[in-house]
């Protein structure tokens, strides 16, 4: 039967010791959290582009206007000569489309016109107009009434007519009504009748 307690585990038992009490006393490492971060990237366009370049210039110079001020003599005598006095004045006007002229004459006085006159030459004016065309020449259409009258039969006939006046200038005439016939002076008859006829425009020739 081996031994129990042996050399071998008293050396065993010894370093477990050991390594227990080194755990124990070594100091605890500390947690760090870092925070990162991140930075946007900057992305660049390969484009080129002109962008204007200001360069310092010349100054430039502006002039300053200096007034002077100058003391003139007054001649209040010649002033109130040139005021009281007439002066008269004289204007020609021409009119447009060598129609004439217009002669203005005027007094001036104290500053305000005292008298004015005017006279014109002006020829007159000739208007020139084109006048309208004659209206087309259409047929034309009469109608009326007709008759005639007697010492035999008072009122000899009546009746009603339609007149035709061509582009020519012709007339065409169309008549219808009655005619009244005294047989014995006291008594007489109606009697229908037609009636057609035509005209043609005379020329007169001028003296």
């Amino acid at each position: 039967m081996k031994k129990i307690l042996d050399i071998r585990h008293f050396i065993i038992l010894f370093l477990l010791v050991c390594c227990v009490f080194i755990q124990h006393n070594k100091p605890a490492k500390e947690i760090v959290i870092k925070e990162v971060q991140s930075k946007p990237e900057l992305i660049h366009d390969t484009i080129p582009q002109e962008v204007p370049v200001y360069l310092p210039g010349q100054p430039i110079l502006k002039d300053t206007t200096i007034y002077v001020t100058t003391i003139e003599k007054v001649d209040t005598l010649a002033i109130l000569k040139d005021y009281l006095v007439f002066n008269k004045f004289s204007d020609t006007l021409k009119l447009s489309n060598n129609q004439g002229f217009v002669y203005l004459n005027q007094t001036v006085n104290e500053n305000k016109i005292v008298d004015r006159k005017f006279s014109a030459t002006i020829k007159p004016k000739i208007v020139r107009e084109t006048p309208p065309p004659p209206p087309p020449i259409r047929n034309q259409v009469f109608f009326g009434i007709n008759g005639a009258v007697s010492r035999e039969d008072w009122v000899n006939s009546i009746g009603l007519g339609l007149i035709l006046k061509t582009k020519e200038n012709h007339l065409y005439q169309v008549n219808l009504g009655v005619a009244n016939r005294t047989v014995d002076g006291t008594s007489g008859e109606l009697r229908p009748y037609v009636g057609v006829g035509a005209y043609w425009k005379v020329k007169l020739k001028k003296d």
